[in-house]
């Protein structure tokens, strides 16, 4: 890959977490958090993406996000007013910018008109946030390439009314001037940060003369396109005191090198200790006057003694064309540092330590990260599963080889597995992630999905800080993307019914992410209707899914949802009833090692509840003989172990047992009949019960011949490798080499139940 490239990669990377960062935002700000910060990190983001844009010529994203812009500058001005009319069509337009990104990044068109009606909208809002009419609004706006808004353009600048008298004499009121130098690093508009709207943001603070050094241009075939060799000379007057102007230069002040001094005060026309009026501002002021540069500074000096301020001649100073070297440099600049390359690292100035201290004293050291590809992260986590499998192999050997447990080489295998397993909960943390990258898309979903159903939606998201395993959150999107629109479509009720029926006309929909006995939980429950359970099983029936005599419960009603090409729409839209949906969820879910659940109350609403696992690379399992195989059964699932007594076990219908396990009775599975390993019937009171818990809460016991130890193991994917088995989640390679199944423990219940055995009436039959 080219440099290009990899800068172009890059930027897509970083815009993906700044429109993260713009609708979380929105979202904020929707939510009546409309804090300067909040409203300052949405203009930011915007503002970097368009800055990063600008330099690959993708002028449709520039364009749109110019216009969204200036919008947001409007809102962080207090000029245009944070409602919901407002921003609701912002978060439209983050919508927008987020397709032109995909479309800058992967190719295609965008919906044209729609950005168009979204940026008429936006010149809307500025147009009413300035009194003004669409049409003037539109005549006024400038281009995103006009000078006035690019660093990158020559540096131009906006022409701005500077009172030159006032500002040699002191001016009044209070004002005070300073001098600021400011050198932007390379750094600074690596970070698509514009120096430009900085000297804006600093001029609306007072009056002031800007004047650019070009003196550290070099020559062409010396000049790095990605270097900075212009400085800042800025002579203002304001009120403000240099807090004030410190803020203005608050995001980028790592990324520069600045001083500010105060040269003049205006009460007593005193010099306060600084440099007298720059002769650069007398050669300005005789080329504005028309006079010799000796003629201003005669009459500049009885100007900066004089009591009182000459009346004010407003004028325009624009940017004057590159001056001689040197020229407006003034005594108390800095020594300019050197231009530095994109990501290099870069020497502060010694204001910047005080910012530094600041900061640390506030929030402390922002945490360091870095880029690494996926792929080398995969290849040391596979490389640490292959250490496990032979750390295990060490110690089963120097067991069969008779070694003691106290002996050298025992205690050093021990210390070995120690660190093996801190090793590889170490590298899993690297890929645990938070859950929020996929909770993310769902607003703009629940938008799209409200909007075509009609229905006014509250989307509400819990626990997007849970973490779980990169390869799992990837996995995620598309049944969360399924049960969502489910949940709107199907779940929440059109307004009018909702208002029949006393509820709020607005649905809410909420998503929870939590851990739970060594398992991520996702939850997804609406205030709808609930499950329509007479007419599921008459579609089911229609269809020819279940037989119209079948005695179903309420859960297995539910449960028909999930059967291929199950649907309750009348109609086919762009949302539903395409036969497809929620048995693709339940096999995305399966091929995760997970399981989904349903509960559901006619009138107030459903829950669907994901349970996953945390990591698809390790799991800790119980070492187990089934017939004359050797299993796992995940560690989390398990509650005890019991030794069965005779009086313990009863016999119900046919083959099918019983466990009484305190004055409880549960379902006794046989493992090795449920998996064909035989069809002789394990002796109950010679083997192991492994009491379990279902994700639904229910338990059972697993009958299995013996117990053979506790160990981590490595997942290793039965399916990619040879094919799917029922009642098998994976599998894993023991110490000795031989390869162990790890039994999907959910299935096995319920298999066995559907066999003949229901928790319902157990007590009833035992006794």
């Amino acid at each position: 890959m080219d440099a290009m490239a990899e800068i172009r990669q890059t930027f897509f990377e970083e815009c993906a977490e700044q429109l993260a960062e713009l609708e979380a935002g929105l979202l904020a700000i929707e939510n009546g958090e409309a804090d300067a910060d909040t409203v300052n990190a949405v203009f930011r983001a915007v503002h970097s993406i368009k800055g990063g844009a600008g330099a690959f010529s993708l002028d449709d994203l520039v364009r749109f996000a110019h216009i969204f812009e200036t919008t947001l500058d409007e809102l962080r001005s207090d000029r245009l007013e944070a409602s919901d009319v407002v921003v609701k069509v912002m978060l439209r337009a983050a919508d927008a910018l987020a397709d032109l990104v995909t479309v800058a990044r992967d190719g295609g068109t965008a919906d044209a008109s729609r950005n168009e009606g979204l940026a008429t909208e936006l010149k809307d809002l500025v147009a009413a946030a300035k009194g003004e009419s669409p049409a003037e609004a539109a005549a006024a706006e400038p281009e995103p390439d006009d000078a006035a808004d690019d660093a990158d353009d020559d540096f131009g600048f906006v022409p701005v009314a500077v009172d030159l008298d006032e500002l040699i004499g002191g001016g009044g009121g209070g004002d005070q001037v300073y001098r600021i130098v400011f050198r932007p690093h390379a750094a600074l508009y690596a970070k698509a940060n514009d120096s430009v709207r900085v000297l804006r943001d600093l001029l609306e603070l007072g009056e002031g003369n800007v004047q650019c050094d070009t003196s550290e241009i070099p020559l062409l075939s010396d000049l790095d396109p990605e270097g900075a060799y212009f400085t800042f000379t800025i002579d203002l007057t304001t009120a403000e005191g240099e807090e004030k102007i410190r803020e203005v230069f608050e995001f980028v002040e790592d990324d520069c090198d600045l001083s500010i001094e105060r040269i003049l005060d205006p009460e007593t026309g005193s010099d306060d200790g600084a440099v007298d009026v720059d002769s650069d501002l007398a050669d300005l002021l005789a080329s504005l006057r028309g006079e010799t540069s000796n003629e201003a500074a005669a009459d500049a000096a009885p100007a900066a003694k004089a009591d009182k301020p000459k009346p004010s001649k407003p004028v325009t100073a624009e940017q004057p064309a590159p001056a001689p070297a040197g020229s407006t440099t003034p005594a108390a600049e800095p020594e300019a540092s050197a231009a530095a390359p994109v990501g290099a690292p870069v020497e502060k100035p010694a204001k910047a330590d005080a910012s530094e201290a600041k900061s640390a004293n506030v929030g402390g050291s922002p945490t360091q990260t870095i880029r690494v590809d996926l792929e080398r992260v995969d290849r040391l986590i596979d490389l640490v599963g292959e250490l496990v499998i032979h750390q295990v192999m060490l110690s089963q050997r120097t067991y069969q080889a008779g070694l003691a447990r106290a002996s050298e080489v025992a205690v050093g295998l021990d210390e070995l597995e120690q660190l093996t397993r801190e090793i590889q909960d170490s590298v899993m943390a690297i890929r645990a992630q938070p859950v929020k990258s996929v909770f993310q898309r769902l607003p703009r979903l629940a938008r799209e999905v409200a909007e075509i159903s009609g229905k006014t939606v509250r989307l509400v998201t819990e626990g997007e800080w849970t973490e779980v395993d990169k390869t799992v959150i990837e996995r995620l999107a598309d049944p969360l993307t399924h049960m969502l629109r489910n949940a709107i479509d199907h779940g929440l009720e059109k307004p009018d019914v909702r208002l029949a029926a006393g509820k709020p006309e607005e649905g809410t929909v909420k998503v929870a992410a939590m851990h739970r006995s060594g398992r991520i939980v996702i939850e997804i429950t609406d205030d709808g209707a609930g499950i329509n359970r007479p007419k599921v099983r008459e579609i089911a029936v229609s269809k020819g899914l279940v037989p119209a005599e079948a005695n179903l419960s309420d859960e297995e009603i539910d449960n028909l949802i999930f059967m291929p090409g199950f649907s309750t729409a009348s109609e086919i839209s762009e949302l539903s009833g395409r036969g497809v949906g929620m048995d693709v969820v339940k096999r995305s879910i399966q091929a995760l090692g997970g399981r989904v659940s349903i509960t559901s109350k006619p009138g107030k609403g459903s829950t669907f509840t994901m349970s996953l696992p945390l990591t698809l690379a390790v799991l800790d399992g119980m070492i187990v003989t089934v017939g004359d195989q050797t299993a796992v059964v995940p560690l989390t699932a398990i509650i005890e172990t019991l030794q069965p007594k005779p009086e313990e076990v009863k016999g119900f219908g046919g083959d099918a047992r019983l466990i009484k396990v305190r004055d409880a009775f549960l379902p006794l599975v046989d493992v090795a009949r449920e998996l064909a390993y035989t069809s002789t019937p394990t002796n109950a009171t010679t083997g192991v019960a492994i009491l379990v818990e279902a994700e639904n809460g229910t338990r059972s016991a697993l009958l299995v011949d013996a117990i053979q130890g506790q160990r981590q193991v490595v997942i290793k994917s039965l399916e990619a490798n040879y094919r799917r088995v029922p009642g098998i989640a994976a599998a894993t390679i023991l110490g000795d080499g031989r390869v162990a199944l790890i039994l999907d423990v959910d299935v096995i219940v319920a298999t066995s139940r559907t066999d003949g055995i229901h928790s319902n009436g157990l007590q009833q039959a035992a006794e």
